[in-house]
């Protein structure tokens, strides 16, 4: 009995031991993490395609049959798909990472560097054939029989001449012969390989191709060489079944073509092309259209029936419908005059105080703004031209498909100088009869937003944020009709604490066969009948238990129908949702199968998880594989055959985090300083001890509770401290939820974080005189507020922060090229004022004015590129503290956004976070960078990561 006592009382010592002994995460762990991407399951397909990928080096791609359970691998695969018949995948292979890398540090240029490769697996043998110097193929929009590739040239880097391992002496030949290396021509073949017999089809001096929707013919345009005198230049069309070409056009070698376009449904292809041989002439192509035989050309560049001094644009994409295509058309853009000595003109932006958009705008459109068209119609025997846009109503749309003769436009036009001041500024609703163009103004300045149409175009779903209701626009009829105040449960997000109208939680659904949409209140989904025949129908049952049905998930891959952004209700197939529980801050996953009489929605599985990524494959038996993890377990892939009864993981990655010293996360609550309950989330390392004192990092933005149970990984820093590694080195790491007054975001923070920061510190473990805070963006001005008014922490790092709200209050948000005064009068600065009427505010609320009261060390972050927060805001706050003889360090990554994008600059500044924060919060040495700085003489040769000899603790 006591040799068991003492056996079990060993095995539970060695296991503390072991436990104990688990290393922190270091950086040397990022590149090699690896996460499981979304899942797919092709329509009709038995299998399902995932990949498996560190964050830097190859990654393995995953071949799953949901039927049979057997599984197939290809190392570096990328873009699988899945032929129709469910007998062959097709991918792409990427060159190993470390022989790409390698070619980088050789500084081998893009076209001397390893090529990719596209493979055909065989799906019943896992036998796969593999075509080199190939990166990308084409085929239908499903992948039927066949695909098309063209090989990349690959150009060998020139030898260095060397002789008996020494270098010639001067004049003297190399041994590989008199000539120079000849220049490979490039490889302008094309291939056109058939997958299920692997028999391949060569096509000569290919220029340009592509494939038809259903995959069995393929255009293409040649474009032979100087030496070719075989090759006729032109547009071919390619039958794979008989590998047959057709000539659809051709002409001399310097004939032109441009884009072609097929008919989804149908076998007319439409194209621009001029015969014309003359230097411009590429730039003047006309519109013809196919149908077999000979081409009908159906506009000239310039035809009569163009408005004066208008243009086909060539650019635009065609469409085809009931009886007519679609195409575009554009003023004829003014040519600069060459004979002007371009060193002696003036270069400048004239900024005018009533155009539509400031000159930032206008600079960062630019290119879009060149190539914009106006949407026309013709019909296919050349007759009936329309013109449906124009530079007055530049948006007219057309619903693919679309067989009636009316569509609705929102024009906002007239509204534009006002938005960029207020977000919900109006728009004019029109009605634009398709047959000739008419326009009927159906709503002077509406406030409706999130508009939808019906698959069906017959109808769109709107919300009007004013008034805080669903409406429907009946096109046709020129009707609206608010569809929602009857039911009696608010659709606009009543947590939104911005100072403005709040917006719907989430756009209209509609079902596949446009007899209803879908709208959601804070918890629930409503059906909507848009003739307003039927009454409004309640599809979830969440409110009563704060469960909200959070989204219509997508679980299917449909090649045949385009799904619209916020998705769709397939009638033939029940419908997914994801549900997260307001209270316990679980997720889960729901179904409602509308295709039965009498449907209920099942809530099928519900915990301490986040759920991502549904793939549902269709059958009587569906299979599901999902993505499911949470911080303390990781993310990893799973499968179940019958509705999370049972559960199988599929992958392992979650075991990474076993091998380290991790954490958990808790959800802690506490009482603002004006009464309001107050929630966020508490990160401790899995080797907590509560006998110890740990330091505490405090990170906030705005709301992150919700996040309670989703997976976290160690990654290189973008702009915010890594929890996962910060925990794992002994820090607490405490993120709160914050809410907003408005005219007061700075007072708001800390009417909330203050007392959650108290209330951390009743508990023994806390070190209450070690707390840092850290936060990027809207965070980072947080931040930077919060050193002005309190003294409380002993370390801040502010990214991207916005120091004088006055000056900001006129600045550009450079990425866009907006004005950044909304940001300030109705969105997330919550002003709620313009900078006159509210300047105390503006003042009260831009920590530049209080810098003479920080007493806190502040680790500052803005870039050179920020697009978002202009980088002279940065500086502002800077060289104030600077002035003041205040501690700070400011970080510009060259040529860098608003947040990193660039790999190396990511684990660069995790290192200089760490740094900064282990020396103010656990007494660690000062870096050389923060103790003397780098000199810019120094700049790219020695990083400031190292000690001074005679730093201590």
């Amino acid at each position: 009995m006591k040799r068991s006592f003492f056996l079990c009382l060993t095995l539970l010592l060695s296991t503390a031991v072991l436990w104990a002994q688990k290393p922190a995460l270091d950086h040397s762990v990022y590149d090699g993490w690896k996460s499981v991407n979304r899942p797919v399951i092709q329509e009709g397909s038995e299998w399902a395609v995932y990949a498996v990928s560190p964050q830097e080096g190859d990654g393995m791609l995953y071949l799953y049959n949901v039927k049979t359970g057997k599984t197939f691998t290809a190392e570096r695969a990328s873009r699988a798909m899945i032929s129709a018949d469910g007998t062959k995948a097709v991918y792409r292979i990427t060159p190993p990472f470390k022989e790409t890398r390698q070619a980088k540090i050789d500084k081998k240029k893009p076209d001397e560097r390893p090529k990719g490769s596209i493979a055909v697996m065989d799906l019943k043998t896992g036998e796969a054939r593999e075509f080199a110097n190939v990166t990308n193929f084409k085929s239908g929009d499903s992948l039927g029989e066949w695909i098309a590739f063209k090989e990349e040239e690959v150009k060998a880097a020139p030898a260095k001449p060397e002789k008996n391992g020494e270098k010639p002496e001067k004049g003297e030949k190399p041994e590989n012969g008199d000539k120079k290396p000849e220049k490979p021509s490039v490889k302008n073949n094309l291939y056109v390989l058939n997958i299920r017999t692997m028999a391949i089809d060569t096509l000569k001096g290919v220029d340009s191709f592509k494939f038809d929707h259903a995959g069995n013919r393929l255009a293409y345009v040649t474009k032979p060489d100087k030496k070719d005198s075989v090759t006729v230049r032109g547009l071919f069309v390619y039958d794979p079944a008989t590998r047959t070409s057709t000539p659809v056009l051709t002409g001399e070698k310097k004939a032109s073509f441009g884009n072609f376009f097929f008919e989804k449904e149908g076998s007319r292809m439409a194209f621009y092309a001029s015969l014309d041989t003359a230097k411009d002439a590429a730039k003047q192509q006309d519109l013809y259209l196919y149908n077999g035989g000979e081409p009908t050309l159906l506009l000239t560049h310039k035809a009569s029936v163009l408005a004066k001094g208008w243009e086909l644009g060539q650019n635009a994409d065609i469409h085809f419908y009931d009886g007519y295509l679609t195409l575009g058309t554009r003023p004829v853009p003014p040519e600069k005059d060459t004979t002007l000595v371009d060193f002696e003109q003036a270069k400048l932006d004239i900024w005018v105080w009533n155009e539509d958009y400031i000159q930032t705008i206008q600079n960062n459109r630019l290119s879009r703004e060149k190539g914009r068209t106006y949407l026309a119609k013709i019909g296919y025997d050349g007759k009936n031209f329309v013109q449906l846009a124009d530079e007055m109503m530049q948006s007219v749309e057309i619903p693919e498909g679309y067989k009636g003769d009316y569509v609705m436009v929102a024009d906002d036009k007239p509204y534009r100088i006002q938005r960029q001041w207020d977000y919900s500024a109006f728009s004019d609703i029109y009605q634009i009869d398709l047959r000739n163009g008419k326009r009927t103004l159906i709503e002077k300045a509406s406030s409706l937003t999130y508009a939808q149409e019906s698959p069906d175009g017959a109808y769109a779903a709107s919300f009007n944020e004013k008034d805080g209701n669903w409406y429907v626009i009946d096109i046709a009829a020129g009707a609206i009709r608010e569809v929602s105040s009857t039911i009696g449960t608010a659709f606009y997000d009543e947590e939104d604490d911005h100072p403005a109208f709040p917006g719907a939680y989430t756009g209209a659904v509609w079902s596949e066969d446009s007899k209803y949409f879908w709208i959601r209140d804070r918890y629930d989904w409503w059906q909507i009948d848009p003739t307003g025949t039927a009454a409004p129908v309640r599809k979830t049952f969440g409110r009563e238990n704060h469960l909200s049905y959070h989204s219509v998930a997508m679980p299917y891959t449909r090649t045949d129908i385009r799904v619209p952004r916020g998705g769709m209700i397939f009638t033939d197939r029940p419908v997914w949702f994801n549900t997260f529980d307001e209270v316990t801050k679980e997720n889960g996953i729901a179904r409602l199968d509308i295709t039965r009489r009498k449907a209920k929605v099942e809530n099928l599985a519900k915990g301490p998880y986040m759920y991502q990524a549904l793939a549902v494959s269709t059958g009587r038996k569906p299979v599901m594989l999902y993505l499911r993890g949470n911080f303390e377990e990781g993310n990893d892939l799973w499968m179940t055959r019958n509705d999370f009864k049972k559960q199988e993981k599929l992958t392992n990655t979650g075991e990474q985090q076993k091998a380290y010293n991790w954490g958990t996360v808790e959800l802690v609550k506490w009482t603002a300083w004006d009464g309001t309950p107050a929630e966020g989330l508490l990160f401790k390392p899995e080797d907590f001890n509560p006998a110890n004192k740990y330091p505490v990092i405090c990170y906030f933005y705005e709301r992150y509770s919700e996040t309670l149970y989703s997976p976290r990984v160690p990654a290189p820093s973008a702009s915010t401290v890594n929890i996962p590694y910060f925990v794992s080195n002994g820090y607490i790491v405490f993120v709160p939820d914050l809410r907003y007054k408005d005219g007061h975001p700075g007072k708001s923070c800390m009417n909330f974080l203050m007392p959650g920061v108290d209330m951390l510190c009743e508990y023994p473990w806390v070190d209450g005189d070690h707390i840092g805070i850290q936060g990027q963006s809207w965070g980072g001005y947080q931040t930077a507020y919060l050193i002005t008014q309190t003294g409380r922490f002993a370390a801040a790092g502010a990214g991207a922060p916005v120091s004088n709200m006055t000056s900001a209050y006129g600045g550009i948000r450079w990425e866009s090229g907006v004005a950044r005064t909304a940001q300030y009068e109705k969105g997330q600065s919550r002003i709620g004022k313009d900078l006159w009427e509210g300047f105390d505010l503006y003042v009260e609320n831009s920590p530049l004015f209080f810098v003479p009261n920080v007493t806190t060390p502040v680790l500052i972050m803005h870039n050179d590129q920020d697009g978002a927060v202009p980088w002279w805001q940065g500086i502002e706050f800077f060289n104030a503290l600077r002035r003041c003889g205040k501690q700070a360090w400011m970080l510009q990554y060259n040529d860098e956004a608003h947040n990193l994008k660039e790999r190396r600059n990511r684990k660069d500044l995790s290192v200089r976070l760490q740094q900064f924060f282990d020396h103010f919060l656990k007494g660690a040495p000062m870096p050389v960078w923060m103790s003397r700085g780098v000199p810019a003489t120094h700049k790219g040769i020695d990083y400031g990561f190292g000690f001074d000899d005679n730093e201590s603790l």
